[in-house]
């Protein structure tokens, strides 16, 4: 295929992912990152020793709405499903921010909750476990909470829950290096972050707690989200903008909410209308540069494996000199590809 056709088909493959991503979204509860475990049709999953949320917020204003009040604040958070040989955890890891004399604070919180049976709870760590009783039924959860201090933006913020063994971990960081600040361990021992259908990872921004609506009225920043396995950071195959059933019972005002698109596993957040479409799917593309064709992955963290004629590469994209080359990608989900594309492509000698 000539330079000028394969570009062709790239732009038209563009503009048909685009126009695919906002032709009858569906309105989102809440915003950030999701990885469902699905993709368009396909589905997978993986477990993870550890995720990651990062954000950068250059600029914030907002509120929350729920149970007849109006609150000044909103909340990021990290949900994940953790599972052991005896239970399946709701774990969650927050950062709680407010408008506060004429500035923002932050408070980070963590929450743990038996989804095998909500009313049974036994957990050791700095936070309580606390029981109540709703509608005639028992409900218990592990919590625990720490007040950070003032949040000046620009601001980095980052999240981050960790499991070996029968402990869970929970970091935050704000910019300067990563804080442990509670550990919970858990009966029966062998936890591991699990994500797939029905076992959505989330980061997102959503209200500040149960039954309130963040709606926000100026933001500029962006996000990403990372699981850790084998000791090595990727970004999830795939990506939706948010999630319209969400497991959190926060939620993101769809009219003012967050507007998204990613650039590689990055993804770019302004005030605006929230959605649910496919912030990226597995691809790999070549691009033509002054020292010959240039692969690019999507994601570009993603887990890959690159061969070139027949030599893995590594997981970085590869600029490649002039010749011929046979190019087979393949991008995992956990032990599982995902994802397999082969491409040949051929440039001219340099004169």
């Amino acid at each position: 295929m000539s330079r000028s056709a394969a570009l062709a088909v790239m732009s038209l493959a563009l503009i048909a992912v685009v126009a695919a991503r906002w032709l009858d979204a569906p309105a989102a509860s809440v915003v950030g990152i999701v990885d469902a475990g699905t993709c368009g049709g396909a589905s997978y999953s993986y477990t993870a020793e550890g995720v990651m949320g990062l954000a950068y917020i250059e600029r914030a204003d907002f509120y929350s709405v729920g149970g007849g009040a109006i609150v000044n604040a909103v909340s990021i958070q990290l949900n994940a499903f953790v599972e052991s040989p005896e239970a399946v955890y709701w774990v969650q890891n927050v950062a709680l921010i407010a408008k506060a004399d004429g500035g923002y604070r932050i408070t980070v919180a963590d929450y743990v909750f038996n989804v095998s049976d909500y009313g049974s709870m036994e957990a050791r760590g700095g936070g309580n476990v606390v029981r109540y009783t709703a509608g005639g039924r028992a409900v218990s959860f592990y919590q625990s909470s720490l007040t950070v201090g003032d949040l000046g933006l620009p601001a980095s913020i980052g999240l981050m829950i960790a499991v070996n063994g029968s402990s869970i971990y929970f970091y935050y960081s704000t910019g300067g290096g990563w804080r442990l600040y509670d550990s919970v361990e858990l009966p029966g021992g062998g936890l591991g972050i699990r994500v797939g259908p029905g076992e959505e990872l989330e980061w997102v921004v959503a209200g500040p707690r149960e039954g309130y609506t963040a709606r926000i009225t100026e933001w500029s920043g962006w996000m990403r989200l990372l699981y850790e396995r084998g000791g090595r950071w990727y970004a999830p195959p795939c990506a939706y903008s948010g999630s319209a059933n969400p497991v959190t019972a926060e939620r993101t005002s769809a009219a003012e909410g967050l507007a998204e698109y990613a650039y590689g596993d990055t993804v770019v957040q302004t005030a605006g209308r929230s959605a649910v479409y496919l912030l990226w799917r597995p691809e790999i593309s070549v691009v033509w540069t002054a020292q010959g064709p240039a692969v690019l992955l999507t994601p570009p963290d993603g887990d890959w494996a690159l061969f070139v004629n027949g030599t893995r590469l590594g997981y970085a994209p590869a600029v490649l000199g002039p010749g011929s080359y046979n190019i087979t990608a393949v991008l995992y989900a956990g032990s599982s590809p995902v994802y397999r594309r082969y491409i040949y492509v051929s440039s001219p000698s340099r004169p």
